[in-house]
């Protein structure tokens, strides 16, 4: 399974938390499902993101001038915490592709001019990394 597979997978089971609780114990499970348990990648990255879900999402509301993270689409929200997490908790991947990614996720699964969102937000918290 290439990387931007493995990416949409994060982003789709990040998006399950809305729906379906789990944490860190339940994850394995969760990814045997799907049958993803191969995937070190996508279970380091939800990991990752549970583990800094307070960080990344201060980002979030910091980029998104403080607007109600609950005004945010959760498919919206579920793509920014994937990506903040790659290329501003993480750094495993470079930011332009990162970005690209992301972009390409809201295209598939968001509204119509979601991306032009993702893009900006993720733009914004690029600029400022150390």
């Amino acid at each position: 399974m290439d990387r931007k597979t493995q990416r949409s997978w994060v982003f789709k089971i990040i998006y399950q938390l809305e729906f379906n609780t789990f944490d860190r114990l339940n994850l394995s499970k969760v990814l045997a499902q799907h049958q993803l348990e191969a995937s070190g990648f996508i279970y380091d990255s939800i990991l990752s993101i549970l583990d800094n879900l307070t960080k990344i999402d201060a980002l979030i509301d910091k980029y998104t001038l403080n607007q109600s993270q609950a005004k945010i689409s959760k498919v919206d929200q579920a793509i920014l915490r994937t990506s903040i997490n790659e290329f501003a908790v993480e750094k495993s991947v470079p930011v332009s592709v990162s970005i690209n990614e992301a972009v390409e996720l809201a295209k598939m699964y968001s509204k119509d001019d979601a991306y032009k969102f993702i893009n900006g937000v993720l733009s914004s918290v690029a600029k400022d990394l150390p």
